[in-house]
């Protein structure tokens, strides 16, 4: 028997708020998990899959943290068998803003 693969487009997300690690609330966008696991591969068919799958774990979440959703990134790779690719996007930190980079120097923290 045959069976339909579920399609994002039926994935109903009511996730509003993304709570990031520095406290501050920001607007949940999709699109950053799509831009995250694009920088790990280039394999569209498993950006796609892992894409779907998380989306789907948080689709009745109202709000959630980035940690959250990153380690819901890591144990889906882990699920479909891309170890490698989880230990790298557990490594993976996007480069600090420019502002960040700033605050980071200590003559600017007087």
């Amino acid at each position: 028997m045959n069976k339909q693969k579920p399609q994002q487009s039926h994935i109903q997300i009511t996730v509003r708020f993304v709570e990031k690690q520095n406290g501050k609330k920001a607007l949940f966008d999709a699109r950053k998990i799509l831009r995250s696991l694009n920088h790990l591969t280039h394999d569209d068919r498993l950006i796609r899959r892992i894409n779907a799958l998380v989306l789907a774990q948080i689709a009745g979440y109202s709000q959630i943290d980035t940690a959250t959703i990153r380690q819901l990134i890591i144990s889906t790779l882990n699920l479909l068998d891309h170890p490698e690719l989880a230990k790298r996007y557990d490594e993976y930190r996007p480069s600090a803003t420019k502002q960040d980079q700033f605050k980071q120097l200590s003559f600017f923290n007087l």
